[in-house]
């Protein structure tokens, strides 16, 4: 179970998400994430890992078929944070580079203003 809770900013929107994400919650993830990304006037959505709890390949598999759906709409989906598990299960999958991802809040407010403040 898991939950997202969004920041409007003016750049773009920044998702909280919380709990676990695995195979039973992918349905709700997906549908949750896409609603942000295919939102009128959103450019970028910011993914807050650092306080995910289980992630798995199904969650996984959400992240990257948003990011593609957002792409194919001019839009960005960007990960801020990643908690240790989360980082390892992009390296071990060797798509950790398909996403913009960011260590720290400094980093993201030189990709997109606003955001980290």
């Amino acid at each position: 179970m898991f939950t997202l809770q969004a920041e409007p900013h003016k750049n773009a929107t920044v998702l909280r998400l919380t709990g676990d994400v695995l195979l039973p919650d992918v349905g709700q993830f997906s549908t949750s994430l896409e609603g942000f990304l295919l939102a009128p006037h959103i450019r970028q959505v910011v993914l807050d890992l650092s306080n995910t709890g289980k992630m798995d390949n199904s969650g996984l598999g959400v992240l990257i078929s948003a990011s593609t759906r957002a792409r194919a709409h001019g839009r960005r989906l960007v990960l801020l944070m990643p908690a240790p598990h989360i980082a390892e299960l992009l390296r071990s999958t060797k798509i950790e580079g398909f996403f913009p991802t960011f260590d720290s809040d400094e980093e993201l407010k030189g990709y997109i203003p606003d955001v980290a403040e």
